[in-house]
Protein backbone atom coordinates (compact mmCIF):
# COMPACT_ATOMS: atom_id res chain seq x y z
CA UNK A 1 0.00 0.00 0.00
CA UNK A 2 1.40 3.42 -0.92
CA UNK A 3 2.16 6.11 1.67
CA UNK A 4 -0.58 8.28 0.18
CA UNK A 5 -3.13 5.50 0.52
CA UNK A 6 -2.09 4.87 4.12
CA UNK A 7 -2.16 8.53 5.05
CA UNK A 8 -5.90 9.20 5.35
CA UNK A 9 -9.34 7.73 4.85
CA UNK A 10 -12.75 9.30 4.56
CA UNK A 11 -14.82 9.61 7.74
CA UNK A 12 -17.54 7.24 6.61
CA UNK A 13 -19.44 4.88 8.87
CA UNK A 14 -17.37 5.56 11.98
CA UNK A 15 -20.43 5.74 14.20
CA UNK A 16 -20.72 7.37 17.63
CA UNK A 17 -17.89 8.08 20.03
CA UNK A 18 -17.39 5.42 22.68
CA UNK A 19 -18.32 6.66 26.17
CA UNK A 20 -15.61 7.36 28.74
CA UNK A 21 -14.63 4.48 31.01
CA UNK A 22 -14.74 6.28 34.34
CA UNK A 23 -14.00 4.95 37.81
CA UNK A 24 -15.97 6.71 40.53
CA UNK A 25 -18.13 8.84 38.25
CA UNK A 26 -20.41 11.31 40.06
CA UNK A 27 -24.17 11.06 40.16
CA UNK A 28 -25.19 14.45 38.82
CA UNK A 29 -28.75 15.68 39.37
CA UNK A 30 -30.52 17.21 36.37
CA UNK A 31 -29.70 20.92 36.18
CA UNK A 32 -32.43 23.45 36.86
CA UNK A 33 -30.73 26.48 35.33
CA UNK A 34 -32.23 26.95 31.81
CA UNK A 35 -28.87 27.48 30.10
CA UNK A 36 -27.30 24.48 31.79
CA UNK A 37 -30.32 22.35 31.02
CA UNK A 38 -30.31 23.36 27.35
CA UNK A 39 -26.76 22.07 26.93
CA UNK A 40 -27.25 19.08 29.25
CA UNK A 41 -30.17 17.80 27.18
CA UNK A 42 -27.83 17.44 24.19
CA UNK A 43 -25.32 15.29 26.11
CA UNK A 44 -27.49 12.35 27.09
CA UNK A 45 -25.64 9.93 24.80
CA UNK A 46 -22.65 10.16 27.17
CA UNK A 47 -22.29 9.74 30.96
CA UNK A 48 -23.09 12.93 32.85
CA UNK A 49 -19.80 14.34 34.12
CA UNK A 50 -21.02 17.93 34.33
CA UNK A 51 -21.04 18.28 38.14
CA UNK A 52 -18.20 18.24 40.64
CA UNK A 53 -15.97 20.37 38.41
CA UNK A 54 -14.07 23.59 39.07
CA UNK A 55 -12.95 26.31 36.68
CA UNK A 56 -9.17 26.72 37.02
CA UNK A 57 -8.19 29.49 34.62
CA UNK A 58 -8.17 30.75 31.07
CA UNK A 59 -5.04 30.12 29.05
CA UNK A 60 -4.15 32.87 26.59
CA UNK A 61 -1.78 33.84 23.82
CA UNK A 62 0.42 35.74 23.18
CA UNK A 63 2.46 36.00 26.35
CA UNK A 64 3.07 39.38 27.92
CA UNK A 65 5.73 40.71 30.30
CA UNK A 66 3.17 40.19 33.07
CA UNK A 67 1.91 36.71 32.19
CA UNK A 68 3.19 33.48 30.61
CA UNK A 69 1.38 32.24 27.53
CA UNK A 70 -0.70 29.09 27.21
CA UNK A 71 2.25 27.07 25.88
CA UNK A 72 4.38 27.87 28.91
CA UNK A 73 1.46 27.08 31.22
CA UNK A 74 0.81 23.72 29.54
CA UNK A 75 4.51 22.83 29.73
CA UNK A 76 4.37 23.62 33.46
CA UNK A 77 1.37 21.29 33.81
CA UNK A 78 3.28 18.55 31.98
CA UNK A 79 6.18 18.87 34.44
CA UNK A 80 3.78 18.27 37.34
CA UNK A 81 1.98 15.25 35.83
CA UNK A 82 1.94 12.08 37.95
CA UNK A 83 0.58 9.42 35.59
CA UNK A 84 -0.42 10.53 32.09
CA UNK A 85 -0.24 13.44 29.64
CA UNK A 86 -2.60 13.57 26.65
CA UNK A 87 -2.46 16.39 24.10
CA UNK A 88 -3.85 17.01 20.63
CA UNK A 89 -3.41 19.96 18.28
CA UNK A 90 -4.14 20.52 14.60
CA UNK A 91 -0.88 22.31 13.72
CA UNK A 92 2.55 22.04 15.31
CA UNK A 93 5.64 24.21 14.95
CA UNK A 94 8.79 22.50 16.21
CA UNK A 95 12.31 23.76 16.70
CA UNK A 96 13.91 25.95 19.39
CA UNK A 97 11.71 28.70 20.86
CA UNK A 98 8.59 27.51 19.02
CA UNK A 99 5.51 26.30 20.94
CA UNK A 100 6.10 22.65 20.02
CA UNK A 101 9.60 22.86 21.44
CA UNK A 102 8.31 24.45 24.65
CA UNK A 103 6.09 21.38 25.08
CA UNK A 104 9.01 19.05 24.32
CA UNK A 105 11.07 20.80 26.99
CA UNK A 106 8.27 20.15 29.46
CA UNK A 107 8.38 16.44 28.56
CA UNK A 108 12.18 16.44 28.97
CA UNK A 109 11.86 17.88 32.46
CA UNK A 110 9.12 15.38 33.33
CA UNK A 111 11.35 12.50 32.27
CA UNK A 112 14.15 13.85 34.44
CA UNK A 113 11.80 13.89 37.46
CA UNK A 114 10.60 10.34 36.79
CA UNK A 115 14.18 9.12 36.41
CA UNK A 116 15.30 10.88 39.60
CA UNK A 117 12.38 9.76 41.80
CA UNK A 118 10.74 6.68 40.24
CA UNK A 119 9.11 5.84 43.57
CA UNK A 120 6.84 8.85 43.06
CA UNK A 121 5.51 7.36 39.83
CA UNK A 122 4.47 3.79 40.73
CA UNK A 123 2.42 3.40 37.54
CA UNK A 124 5.17 4.86 35.40
CA UNK A 125 4.47 7.77 33.06
CA UNK A 126 2.73 7.89 29.71
CA UNK A 127 2.87 10.85 27.32
CA UNK A 128 0.68 10.70 24.23
CA UNK A 129 0.29 13.33 21.50
CA UNK A 130 -2.02 13.29 18.47
CA UNK A 131 -1.51 15.76 15.66
CA UNK A 132 -4.62 16.64 13.73
CA UNK A 133 -3.85 15.36 10.25
CA UNK A 134 -3.66 18.85 8.77
CA UNK A 135 -2.91 18.61 5.01
CA UNK A 136 0.80 17.85 4.59
CA UNK A 137 2.62 19.01 1.46
CA UNK A 138 5.95 17.46 2.47
CA UNK A 139 5.24 13.77 3.09
CA UNK A 140 2.80 11.36 1.50
CA UNK A 141 2.02 9.76 4.85
CA UNK A 142 1.05 13.12 6.40
CA UNK A 143 3.56 12.68 9.20
CA UNK A 144 5.64 15.87 9.05
CA UNK A 145 4.35 17.45 12.27
CA UNK A 146 4.48 14.18 14.19
CA UNK A 147 8.02 13.37 13.09
CA UNK A 148 9.22 16.89 13.86
CA UNK A 149 7.93 16.51 17.41
CA UNK A 150 9.76 13.18 17.75
CA UNK A 151 12.91 14.86 16.41
CA UNK A 152 12.64 17.60 19.06
CA UNK A 153 12.22 15.02 21.81
CA UNK A 154 15.25 13.08 20.66
CA UNK A 155 17.33 16.26 20.36
CA UNK A 156 16.45 16.87 24.01
CA UNK A 157 17.57 13.31 24.89
CA UNK A 158 14.05 12.16 25.75
CA UNK A 159 13.65 8.40 25.19
CA UNK A 160 10.45 7.25 23.52
CA UNK A 161 10.45 4.27 25.89
CA UNK A 162 12.24 3.36 29.11
CA UNK A 163 10.95 0.07 30.47
CA UNK A 164 12.84 0.45 33.75
CA UNK A 165 10.73 3.47 34.62
CA UNK A 166 7.49 2.53 32.89
CA UNK A 167 8.11 5.55 30.65
CA UNK A 168 6.34 5.66 27.28
CA UNK A 169 6.00 8.45 24.71
CA UNK A 170 3.56 7.90 21.84
CA UNK A 171 3.16 10.34 18.94
CA UNK A 172 0.33 9.86 16.43
CA UNK A 173 -1.24 11.60 13.45
CA UNK A 174 -5.01 11.66 12.90
CA UNK A 175 -5.42 10.00 9.53
CA UNK A 176 -8.93 10.91 8.42
CA UNK A 177 -10.50 13.30 5.91
CA UNK A 178 -11.74 15.78 7.12
CA UNK A 179 -8.95 16.41 9.61
CA UNK A 180 -9.16 17.27 13.30
CA UNK A 181 -9.35 20.89 14.48
CA UNK A 182 -9.51 19.86 18.17
CA UNK A 183 -7.06 21.46 20.61
CA UNK A 184 -7.19 19.64 23.94
CA UNK A 185 -4.94 18.41 26.72
CA UNK A 186 -5.64 16.20 29.73
CA UNK A 187 -3.34 15.73 32.73
CA UNK A 188 -3.72 12.55 34.83
CA UNK A 189 -7.36 12.18 33.78
CA UNK A 190 -8.20 14.99 36.21
CA UNK A 191 -7.46 18.32 34.51
CA UNK A 192 -8.62 19.20 30.99
CA UNK A 193 -7.88 22.17 28.77
CA UNK A 194 -9.76 22.98 25.56
CA UNK A 195 -8.65 25.80 23.31
CA UNK A 196 -8.66 27.59 20.01
CA UNK A 197 -4.88 27.87 19.65
CA UNK A 198 -2.61 25.58 17.69
CA UNK A 199 0.99 25.01 18.75
CA UNK A 200 2.26 27.50 16.18
CA UNK A 201 4.68 30.40 16.34
CA UNK A 202 1.95 32.75 15.05
CA UNK A 203 0.75 32.92 18.66
CA UNK A 204 4.11 34.25 19.84
CA UNK A 205 4.85 37.96 20.33
CA UNK A 206 5.39 39.83 17.09
CA UNK A 207 8.93 40.72 18.18
CA UNK A 208 9.98 37.06 17.91
CA UNK A 209 10.74 35.08 14.71
CA UNK A 210 7.47 34.05 13.10
CA UNK A 211 5.40 35.69 15.83
CA UNK A 212 2.19 37.45 14.84
CA UNK A 213 0.78 38.43 18.25
CA UNK A 214 -2.16 36.12 17.52
CA UNK A 215 -4.61 36.40 20.42
CA UNK A 216 -6.32 33.17 21.38
CA UNK A 217 -8.06 31.53 24.30
CA UNK A 218 -8.29 28.21 26.10
CA UNK A 219 -10.07 27.15 29.28
CA UNK A 220 -8.98 24.76 32.05
CA UNK A 221 -11.44 22.70 34.07
CA UNK A 222 -10.54 20.34 36.91
CA UNK A 223 -12.81 17.46 37.85
CA UNK A 224 -14.73 14.55 36.33
CA UNK A 225 -15.13 16.42 33.03
CA UNK A 226 -11.50 15.57 32.26
CA UNK A 227 -12.64 12.01 31.61
CA UNK A 228 -14.74 13.29 28.73
CA UNK A 229 -11.52 14.78 27.39
CA UNK A 230 -9.92 11.33 27.63
CA UNK A 231 -12.82 9.85 25.64
CA UNK A 232 -12.39 12.49 22.92
CA UNK A 233 -8.66 11.78 22.78
CA UNK A 234 -9.42 8.06 22.48
CA UNK A 235 -11.81 8.72 19.60
CA UNK A 236 -9.01 10.50 17.74
CA UNK A 237 -6.57 7.74 18.71
CA UNK A 238 -8.67 5.00 17.10
CA UNK A 239 -8.45 6.75 13.74
CA UNK A 240 -4.78 7.76 13.95
CA UNK A 241 -1.48 6.26 12.85
CA UNK A 242 1.42 5.96 15.26
CA UNK A 243 5.04 6.94 14.75
CA UNK A 244 7.27 3.84 14.93
CA UNK A 245 11.01 4.30 15.32
CA UNK A 246 14.04 2.09 15.97
CA UNK A 247 15.15 2.06 19.59
CA UNK A 248 17.26 5.06 20.57
CA UNK A 249 16.87 6.64 17.15
CA UNK A 250 19.09 9.67 16.58
CA UNK A 251 17.31 12.98 16.07
CA UNK A 252 18.98 13.41 12.69
CA UNK A 253 17.59 10.06 11.51
CA UNK A 254 13.96 10.45 12.59
CA UNK A 255 12.58 11.61 9.23
CA UNK A 256 14.41 8.80 7.42
CA UNK A 257 13.87 5.74 9.61
CA UNK A 258 10.60 6.46 11.47
CA UNK A 259 7.24 5.71 9.86
CA UNK A 260 3.52 5.93 10.60
CA UNK A 261 1.90 2.59 11.30
CA UNK A 262 -1.34 1.33 12.94
CA UNK A 263 -1.66 2.48 16.57
CA UNK A 264 -1.38 0.49 19.76
CA UNK A 265 -4.71 -0.41 21.40
CA UNK A 266 -6.28 2.34 23.47
CA UNK A 267 -5.23 2.09 27.12
CA UNK A 268 -4.69 4.28 30.17
CA UNK A 269 -3.19 3.84 33.64
CA UNK A 270 -5.88 2.78 36.10
CA UNK A 271 -5.40 5.84 38.28
CA UNK A 272 -5.86 8.13 35.26
CA UNK A 273 -9.38 6.75 34.79
CA UNK A 274 -10.49 7.82 38.26
CA UNK A 275 -12.88 10.78 38.39
CA UNK A 276 -11.62 13.60 40.59
CA UNK A 277 -14.26 15.57 42.46
CA UNK A 278 -13.15 19.21 42.38
CA UNK A 279 -16.43 20.97 43.08
CA UNK A 280 -19.84 20.45 44.70
CA UNK A 281 -22.20 17.80 43.34
CA UNK A 282 -25.32 19.94 43.51
CA UNK A 283 -27.90 21.47 41.26
CA UNK A 284 -27.28 24.99 40.04
CA UNK A 285 -29.85 26.49 42.42
CA UNK A 286 -27.78 25.21 45.35
CA UNK A 287 -24.66 26.84 43.99
CA UNK A 288 -22.82 24.18 41.99
CA UNK A 289 -21.85 25.39 38.51
CA UNK A 290 -21.93 22.94 35.62
CA UNK A 291 -19.30 22.30 32.96
CA UNK A 292 -19.76 20.41 29.69
CA UNK A 293 -17.22 19.24 27.13
CA UNK A 294 -18.79 18.93 23.68
CA UNK A 295 -17.29 17.19 20.65
CA UNK A 296 -18.12 16.72 17.00
CA UNK A 297 -16.65 14.65 14.17
CA UNK A 298 -17.68 13.70 10.68
CA UNK A 299 -19.04 10.20 10.50
CA UNK A 300 -21.36 10.09 13.48
CA UNK A 301 -20.81 12.69 16.25
CA UNK A 302 -22.79 15.96 16.24
CA UNK A 303 -23.11 16.74 19.96
CA UNK A 304 -21.14 20.00 19.73
CA UNK A 305 -23.35 21.30 16.91
CA UNK A 306 -26.55 20.53 18.79
CA UNK A 307 -25.31 21.86 22.12
CA UNK A 308 -24.08 25.19 20.78
CA UNK A 309 -27.35 25.76 18.92
CA UNK A 310 -29.33 24.77 22.02
CA UNK A 311 -27.37 27.28 24.09
CA UNK A 312 -28.10 30.09 21.63
CA UNK A 313 -31.75 29.05 21.47
CA UNK A 314 -31.95 29.26 25.27
CA UNK A 315 -30.73 32.88 25.34
CA UNK A 316 -33.21 35.46 26.61
CA UNK A 317 -31.18 38.64 27.12
CA UNK A 318 -27.78 38.94 25.46
CA UNK A 319 -25.26 37.01 23.37
CA UNK A 320 -21.65 38.21 23.12
CA UNK A 321 -19.63 36.47 20.45
CA UNK A 322 -15.84 36.78 20.11
CA UNK A 323 -15.14 34.87 16.91
CA UNK A 324 -12.34 34.87 14.35
CA UNK A 325 -14.91 33.64 11.80
CA UNK A 326 -18.43 34.94 11.25
CA UNK A 327 -19.16 33.73 7.75
CA UNK A 328 -22.31 32.83 5.81
CA UNK A 329 -22.72 29.94 3.39
CA UNK A 330 -19.77 29.57 1.03
CA UNK A 331 -21.72 30.81 -2.00
CA UNK A 332 -22.52 34.03 -0.07
CA UNK A 333 -19.00 35.07 0.88
CA UNK A 334 -19.27 38.11 -1.40
CA UNK A 335 -22.72 39.11 -0.14
CA UNK A 336 -21.35 42.37 1.26
CA UNK A 337 -21.72 43.51 -2.36
CA UNK A 338 -25.43 42.70 -2.26
CA UNK A 339 -27.76 40.21 -0.55
CA UNK A 340 -29.33 38.62 -3.64
CA UNK A 341 -29.95 34.87 -3.17
CA UNK A 342 -28.39 35.01 0.31
CA UNK A 343 -31.40 35.58 2.56
CA UNK A 344 -32.08 33.84 5.85
CA UNK A 345 -33.12 30.64 4.07
CA UNK A 346 -29.44 30.19 3.10
CA UNK A 347 -28.06 30.83 6.59
CA UNK A 348 -25.86 28.16 8.18
CA UNK A 349 -27.21 26.87 11.50
CA UNK A 350 -25.24 29.27 13.70
CA UNK A 351 -26.40 32.43 11.89
CA UNK A 352 -29.96 31.13 11.80
CA UNK A 353 -29.81 30.54 15.57
CA UNK A 354 -28.58 34.10 16.18
CA UNK A 355 -31.40 35.46 14.02
CA UNK A 356 -33.94 33.42 16.01
CA UNK A 357 -32.49 34.86 19.20
CA UNK A 358 -32.92 38.40 17.90
CA UNK A 359 -36.53 37.62 17.02
CA UNK A 360 -37.00 36.80 20.72
CA UNK A 361 -35.57 40.20 21.65
CA UNK A 362 -32.03 39.02 22.46
CA UNK A 363 -29.26 41.54 21.91
CA UNK A 364 -26.35 40.14 19.84
CA UNK A 365 -22.87 41.66 19.83
CA UNK A 366 -20.08 40.32 17.62
CA UNK A 367 -16.33 40.92 17.74
CA UNK A 368 -14.51 39.54 14.70
CA UNK A 369 -11.57 40.26 12.38
CA UNK A 370 -11.19 42.16 9.11
CA UNK A 371 -8.01 40.76 7.62
CA UNK A 372 -6.76 37.76 5.70
CA UNK A 373 -8.65 35.21 3.65
CA UNK A 374 -11.78 35.41 5.79
CA UNK A 375 -12.20 39.20 5.78
CA UNK A 376 -14.75 39.27 2.98
CA UNK A 377 -16.63 36.32 4.44
CA UNK A 378 -16.88 38.00 7.85
CA UNK A 379 -17.99 41.25 6.23
CA UNK A 380 -20.67 39.32 4.37
CA UNK A 381 -21.87 37.51 7.48
CA UNK A 382 -22.29 40.83 9.26
CA UNK A 383 -23.97 42.44 6.25
CA UNK A 384 -26.49 39.61 5.91
CA UNK A 385 -27.34 39.66 9.61
CA UNK A 386 -27.96 43.40 9.31
CA UNK A 387 -30.05 42.81 6.21
CA UNK A 388 -32.32 40.31 7.94
CA UNK A 389 -32.44 42.42 11.11
CA UNK A 390 -33.50 45.47 9.08
CA UNK A 391 -36.23 43.50 7.31
CA UNK A 392 -37.57 42.46 10.73
CA UNK A 393 -37.21 45.86 12.35
CA UNK A 394 -34.53 44.53 14.71
CA UNK A 395 -31.61 46.80 13.79
CA UNK A 396 -31.05 47.85 17.39
CA UNK A 397 -30.45 44.25 18.50
CA UNK A 398 -27.38 43.52 16.34
CA UNK A 399 -23.99 45.21 16.65
CA UNK A 400 -20.63 44.20 15.20
CA UNK A 401 -17.11 45.52 15.57
CA UNK A 402 -13.71 44.60 14.13
CA UNK A 403 -10.92 44.04 16.66
CA UNK A 404 -7.74 46.08 16.24
CA UNK A 405 -5.39 43.11 16.68
CA UNK A 406 -4.82 39.61 15.33
CA UNK A 407 -7.39 37.27 16.87
CA UNK A 408 -8.12 33.54 16.62
CA UNK A 409 -10.48 33.26 19.62
CA UNK A 410 -13.78 31.34 19.60
CA UNK A 411 -15.80 32.35 22.68
CA UNK A 412 -19.51 32.80 23.34
CA UNK A 413 -21.21 34.32 26.40
CA UNK A 414 -24.96 34.01 26.99
CA UNK A 415 -27.19 35.95 29.42
CA UNK A 416 -24.35 36.55 31.89
CA UNK A 417 -24.83 32.91 32.85
CA UNK A 418 -22.75 30.67 30.60
CA UNK A 419 -19.58 30.87 28.53
CA UNK A 420 -18.40 28.53 25.77
CA UNK A 421 -14.74 28.38 24.68
CA UNK A 422 -12.95 26.05 22.28
CA UNK A 423 -12.05 25.40 18.67
CA UNK A 424 -15.45 25.71 16.96
CA UNK A 425 -15.65 28.53 14.41
CA UNK A 426 -18.74 30.20 13.02
CA UNK A 427 -17.64 28.86 9.64
CA UNK A 428 -19.12 26.13 7.46
CA UNK A 429 -16.06 23.89 7.97
CA UNK A 430 -16.86 23.48 11.68
CA UNK A 431 -20.45 22.31 11.26
CA UNK A 432 -22.54 19.60 9.68
CA UNK A 433 -21.91 15.99 8.65
CA UNK A 434 -18.74 16.82 6.68
CA UNK A 435 -17.20 19.30 9.13
CA UNK A 436 -13.89 19.09 10.96
CA UNK A 437 -13.47 17.55 14.40
CA UNK A 438 -14.13 20.24 17.02
CA UNK A 439 -14.45 20.58 20.79
CA UNK A 440 -15.52 23.25 23.24
CA UNK A 441 -16.24 23.66 26.95
CA UNK A 442 -19.42 25.35 28.16
CA UNK A 443 -19.62 26.30 31.82
CA UNK A 444 -21.84 28.33 34.13
CA UNK A 445 -18.99 29.00 36.55
CA UNK A 446 -19.47 32.59 37.68
CA UNK A 447 -15.77 33.46 37.61
CA UNK A 448 -15.32 32.04 34.11
CA UNK A 449 -18.34 33.98 32.86
CA UNK A 450 -17.22 37.18 34.55
CA UNK A 451 -13.65 37.04 33.23
CA UNK A 452 -14.76 36.48 29.64
CA UNK A 453 -17.36 39.25 29.87
CA UNK A 454 -14.74 41.64 31.22
CA UNK A 455 -12.39 40.71 28.38
CA UNK A 456 -15.13 41.14 25.77
CA UNK A 457 -16.25 44.50 27.14
CA UNK A 458 -12.70 45.82 27.32
CA UNK A 459 -12.03 44.93 23.69
CA UNK A 460 -15.42 46.28 22.63
CA UNK A 461 -14.75 49.63 24.30
CA UNK A 462 -11.05 50.17 23.62
CA UNK A 463 -9.64 47.76 21.04
CA UNK A 464 -12.19 47.62 18.25
CA UNK A 465 -13.96 49.74 15.67
CA UNK A 466 -17.51 49.70 14.37
CA UNK A 467 -18.18 47.82 11.14
CA UNK A 468 -19.47 50.26 8.53
CA UNK A 469 -22.82 49.21 7.03
CA UNK A 470 -22.88 48.28 3.33
CA UNK A 471 -24.12 51.07 1.08
CA UNK A 472 -27.05 49.02 -0.14
CA UNK A 473 -28.48 48.60 3.37
CA UNK A 474 -30.17 52.01 3.22
CA UNK A 475 -32.49 50.69 0.51
CA UNK A 476 -33.74 47.82 2.71
CA UNK A 477 -37.09 48.32 4.42
CA UNK A 478 -38.95 46.26 7.01
CA UNK A 479 -40.96 43.36 5.63
CA UNK A 480 -44.32 44.96 6.33
CA UNK A 481 -43.42 47.58 3.74
CA UNK A 482 -42.86 46.82 0.11
CA UNK A 483 -39.22 47.84 -0.40
CA UNK A 484 -38.14 48.91 -3.87
CA UNK A 485 -35.76 46.71 -5.79
CA UNK A 486 -32.15 47.33 -4.88
CA UNK A 487 -30.41 49.26 -7.67
CA UNK A 488 -27.84 47.05 -9.35
CA UNK A 489 -25.12 49.70 -9.13
CA UNK A 490 -25.56 49.87 -5.35
CA UNK A 491 -25.17 46.09 -5.07
CA UNK A 492 -21.93 46.20 -7.01
CA UNK A 493 -20.48 49.24 -5.26
CA UNK A 494 -20.20 47.54 -1.88
CA UNK A 495 -19.79 49.06 1.57
CA UNK A 496 -18.14 52.47 1.80
CA UNK A 497 -15.58 53.69 4.24
CA UNK A 498 -16.10 56.94 6.11
CA UNK A 499 -14.00 58.74 3.48
CA UNK A 500 -16.42 57.68 0.75
CA UNK A 501 -14.11 55.11 -0.81
CA UNK A 502 -15.34 51.57 -1.52
CA UNK A 503 -14.52 49.06 1.21
CA UNK A 504 -11.82 46.49 0.54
Amino acid sequence: MSGAAEAARLALGFGPMLPPQVLGAPTCPPPENPLERAVWQQTQRQPDLSCGNAFVAYQRTPRTPEAPDAFMQIAAQVREARREVLLTSMEWHSGPDNPGYIFAQGVRDLYAKVAATPQNYPQGMTVRVILGGFPDLKREDGGTYALELVRDLRQLQVPLADARLGWQVTVMNYSVIPHSHVKLHVIDGQDVGVAGFNFTNWHLPGSEPGGRDLHDLGIRIRGPLAQQGVAIFDDLWRFSRQVRCPANVAASEVSRVCFLRPPDPVSHPDAAQQALMAGPVTGSVAGGARAFLLYRRAGGVDEADRAQLALIDAARQEIDLMQADFSPALNCWAAYLGPDNCGSETFPPYLAALLRAMERGVRVRVLTVNYGFGAGANRSGIALMRYEARRRGLDQLFEARYVNFNMHTKALSVDHGMVAVGSMNFHFSSWGPAGLNEAFVATSDAQAVREQEESFNAVWARQSQAVAPPGWLRFVRPLEHNPPALPKQEQERGPRRSNGQPGL
